[in-house]
């Protein structure tokens, strides 16, 4: 049965409120994605303005716009409550930031010189409709502007986990989140269909290192980076799965993760 994508905006919404106090001492991709984003956007984020950020999270992108577009009004939101109460804090009440818990792909009313997401837009459960509206919601010139996950992103557990159910001769197995990610080539397309003029694209391969399988998964359930229609991993199928992943990608005490990192900018 085909899941509603509200059913799958609960999930990713009780992933990342539950790991609001832990997420920042594992996001170091996400961290270099917005670096990434801010650079390649530079000159085209208004030093005044209006500037809506979809999915401030705990609100480091948030402070690195407020840093470099200090004259800009900002609107930061995000779908779950403590996370816009953890980027407040990270802020301060004197940021001038206005705050807004709210469904990113839902707002339908503002005015705004530019849009801006990080590590967010592979959560849009509805990508071609959202980019719609936030055209509307640009002033003429405006700038939308997001760094996302394609679906390269864990390449090494995608491998691992097919070859761990032929192994086990199973005839389904638990998705991978980021398997149905979308390619810089549709989100160029669904961008152009929205209205937008591409102005910038870049993509980059990342690989970290983790101790073990097992590490990883921690991690990732620090950030909240989990599968937001989970179906758990059976015993059987974990272990096969971490051997799999430690003989075929594991080197000098190791296993690498892969993410595949994607900037955008576009133009009304």
């Amino acid at each position: 049965m085909k899941t509603d994508h509200l059913d799958i905006k609960r999930g990713i919404r009780r992933n990342f409120a539950r790991r609001a106090g832990s997420y920042d001492r594992q996001a170091g991709v996400q961290r270099l994605m917005a670096q990434g984003l801010l650079a390649l956007a530079e000159g085209r984020l208004p030093r005044a303005g209006r500037i809506l950020e979809i999915g401030c999270g705990t609100g480091y992108f948030t402070q690195l716009i407020k840093q470099g577009c200090n004259g800009a009004s900002l609107v930061a939101l995000d779908l779950d409550a403590a996370l816009v109460t953890a980027a407040r804090r990270r802020l301060g009440t004197a940021a001038g930031v206005a705050w807004l818990v709210a469904d990113g792909e839902t707002l339908s009313r503002g005015s705004f010189d530019a849009i801006v997401a990080n590590a967010t837009f592979q959560w849009l459960t509805r990508p071609a409709a959202s980019l719609a509206a936030y055209f509307d919601l640009l002033n003429p010139g405006g700038t939308l502007a997001f760094a996302t996950l394609g679906p390269g992103t864990f390449r090494e557990l995608a491998g691992a986990l097919e070859q761990a159910a032929a192994a086990l001769q199973l005839s389904g197995q638990p998705a991978i989140a980021a398997q149905g990610f979308l390619d810089g080539e549709t989100w160029a397309e669904l961008l152009a269909a929205a209205g937008f003029r591409m102005v910038k694209l870049a993509r980059e391969c990342v690989t970290t290192a983790y101790p073990s399988v097992l590490t990883f998964f921690k991690a990732l359930q620090a950030m909240g980076a989990t599968n937001p229609e989970p179906r758990p991993f059976s015993p059987r199928l974990l272990k096969a799965l971490i051997q799999a992943y430690r003989e075929d990608y594991g080197a000098d005490g190791s296993i690498p993760v892969s993410y595949e990192i994607i900037w955008m900018v576009a133009q009304k």
